[in-house]
């Protein structure tokens, strides 16, 4: 008899659809669909569903089950206003507390970042969860060099993957490259100590992301990503 998945990889697997749109906004998550989708049994779904609505990927609402999150342009707004407020203010900590290994762990992901512009990926969704994955990496360590705890939970509270996910999918080479500068802006500004810079920079990055977002965004949310 096969073992049976661990909850965290049935978790992992769940998430990552969601954020990809495979399972769209609004998307109702029924239990037996779910284990038969993921070649699975019902009871690691439901710990990954309470994982994945704890995280705010999905509503569970008494009677239904789980839907998939929604966001308007109004919610949109208001998370990339609080993203960079706050995610400005963790610079601003940074910039007198990093660690020169946390230094280097921004250098390489902003390395990386950059040579994907010219990296082969197998597919587009491969390359945005790259994107997506090198960003979270550079932002975390942000996050963590400002050294105060409640403002990471915070951020974390706030940051939707999902909708980063859909940013980069929309990302031109050249807005790309508008982000790959902010990254390296900010880095310049840990590494020299300057806190107001950093701070600046970062802002205006998440505002970039946003706006890229709203060129493509709309309240129905039914603009098609390519699987």
């Amino acid at each position: 008899m096969p073992e049976r998945p661990h909850v965290d990889q049935v978790y992992s697997r769940l998430r990552w659809l969601i954020i990809e749109g495979r399972y769209p906004p609004g998307t109702r998550l029924i239990e037996e669909r779910l284990a038969s989708d993921l070649g699975v049994s019902r009871t690691p779904v439901r710990q990954a569903l309470a994982r994945v609505a704890a995280e705010g990927l999905v509503h569970i609402f008494p009677n239904r089950g789980a839907v998939v999150r929604r966001f308007t342009t109004a919610d949109l707004l208001e998370i990339y206003d609080l993203r960079a407020l706050l995610e400005g203010h963790a610079a601003y900590l940074a910039a007198s507390r990093i660690a020169p290994e946390q230094l280097t762990i921004l250098k390489d992901a902003a390395d990386a970042l950059e040579q994907s512009l010219t990296q082969t990926f197998d597919s587009h969704t491969e390359e945005v969860r790259f994107l997506v994955e090198q960003n979270a990496i550079f932002h975390d360590t942000v996050l963590f060099a400002a050294g105060n705890e409640r403002l990471t939970s915070i951020v974390h509270t706030v940051v939707d993957i999902p909708l980063q996910f859909r940013s980069f999918y929309w990302y031109t080479p050249e807005e790309r490259q508008i982000s790959n500068f902010f990254h390296r802006a900010i880095l310049k500004a840990l590494q020299q100590g300057d806190g107001e810079r950093a701070r600046a920079m970062m802002r205006e990055h998440i505002y970039h992301g946003r706006d890229v977002l709203l060129q493509h965004f709309n309240d129905d949310q039914t603009t098609d990503i390519e699987q």
